[in-house]
């Protein structure tokens, strides 16, 4: 059932990092550095002036008319007709998302963890599960989250110290001396495991404030692409760059390298028990996006009746619409980008462009702009710059790189700080 509960910033924050942590640290690991190679770890650097502009556009919506979510916005700018089909695009792309990722989900359970259960169980257990956070209060969604989400990013921070002697820094040279196409390569296949970030538009109703949903998309996207790119560090340092580029589950594998004594051989088995249920709020929250759409077709603005049917079918699409593994990872990779790109492009400007035509006046802004906020910017700039100016000398002298990676690091560093204390400022000045 759709409820009107508001949550607060530090809920809504939590939750981006639930929706892209998890999400993209078993395979797309494997997509990245077959791209960027040694240079792969720069990746989610690129994704985040995306997600500070996509945080932007859902403080105009939440601005626009508050009370109301992305698809309710959507009928209310561009008419019952042309709002609708818009509606119907998008809740079709995030199915195709949702189905895709259910699959990879799935297939690695089969294969390295549940190696007798079959995949149609796999995916219906999933599935009600789904259906069970859909079926009752967000509340439970994002307290649940609040738990998990926590003690998944306590433990996977300390990774690098995890996997301390079996970090080989010499695998990540010659860093940035392959030229600037590399990261790039590597950057646009990080943006297009972000593009989720559009299904915050289905929650705007739960928002307090608009300047809420601005302050929590920021700051959980900046420590979101933070914690990957310590992923990637490990990833390619540890298991190699060419290694890694083929081995599907190399996050998986990645955990299983942790040997912290003889005693401490197997935390993969508890780490990966704090990553499935933050990976199943991530469906979750996907599948209530997707359910919130189907609603805004009725009068009554309730899911209750579509809940279960819809998950039946998502459940049988996700066993029959891929062949094998390499299939569903593929397109996971390579192929939702491109279809993530011109479905947004095409939902927003008609969003956008019937919200100006309506030219209905929107609350008071409040977005204020704070040292720390244009400090954010700042080393955001400074980290693209330093992979940049890297890439053009870094195939001269090897030193050169070295020292672009250092400060890219530092740069990175300080942009979490300053991210975390410019949220700070914003909830004191909201009070």
């Amino acid at each position: 059932m759709q409820d009107r509960m508001k949550v607060s910033s530090l809920q809504m924050s939590l939750l981006v990092g639930s929706l892209l942590i998890a999400s993209n640290m078993n395979t797309m690991p494997t997509a990245i550095t077959m791209a960027a190679q040694q240079d792969a770890w720069y990746a989610y650097l690129f994704p985040i002036p995306y997600g500070i502009g996509m945080a932007y556009l859902m403080w105009r919506l939440a601005r626009y008319s508050p009370e109301k979510n992305m698809y309710e916005i959507m009928q209310q700018a561009c008419g019952k007709w042309i709002g609708g089909l818009m509606n119907g695009i998008l809740i079709a792309y995030l199915s195709v998302d949702l189905i895709s990722q259910l699959r990879i989900y799935s297939d690695f359970f089969n294969s390295s963890i549940l190696l007798r259960t079959p995949l149609i169980y796999i995916l219906l257990m999933t599935m009600l599960l789904l259906a069970y956070y859909a079926g009752g209060s967000m509340e439970h969604l994002f307290r649940t989250n609040v738990v998990f989400i926590t003690l998944f990013l306590s433990f996977y921070m300390f990774m690098p110290l995890f996997l301390l002697n079996e970090i080989d820094l010499n695998k990540l040279k010659p860093s940035l001396s392959s030229g600037i196409f590399q990261p790039v390569k590597g950057g646009v296949l990080a943006l297009g495991s972000f593009t989720d970030l559009i299904i915050f538009g289905a929650f705007l109703h739960h928002v307090r404030k608009p300047r809420d949903i601005y302050m929590a998309m920021k700051m959980g996207v900046i420590y979101s692409a933070f914690m990957l790119t310590i992923w990637l560090f490990c990833v390619v340092s540890v298991v190699s760059p060419i290694l890694s580029s083929r081995l599907i589950y190399i996050g998986w594998i990645l955990v299983q390298q942790i040997h912290i004594t003889d005693f401490l051989d197997r935390i993969d088995l508890f780490l990966i028990s704090l990553y499935v249920p933050v990976l199943l709020i991530k469906f979750a929250a996907l599948y209530i996006a997707i359910l919130t759409g189907v609603a805004s077709f009725t009068k009554q603005k309730k899911f209750d009746f579509i809940n279960l049917p819809l998950g039946i079918v998502f459940t049988i699409l996700a066993a029959i619409t891929f062949d094998n593994t390499d299939e569903v990872s593929l397109f996971y990779a390579f192929g939702i980008f491109p279809i993530s790109v011109v479905v947004q492009v095409l939902f927003l400007a008609a969003l956008f462009i019937g919200m100006a035509a309506r030219k209905k006046k929107s609350m008071p802004a409040d977005m204020g702009i704070t040292g720390y906020s244009i400090g954010v910017w700042l080393t955001v700039a400074g980290a693209i710059v330093t992979v940049l100016a890297g890439s053009t000398v870094g195939n001269m002298h090897g030193y050169y790189g070295t020292i672009c990676a250092s400060l890219f690091v530092i740069l990175v560093v300080l942009c979490v700080y300053l991210s975390i204390r410019d949220y700070g400022t914003g909830v004191r000045r909201n009070g």
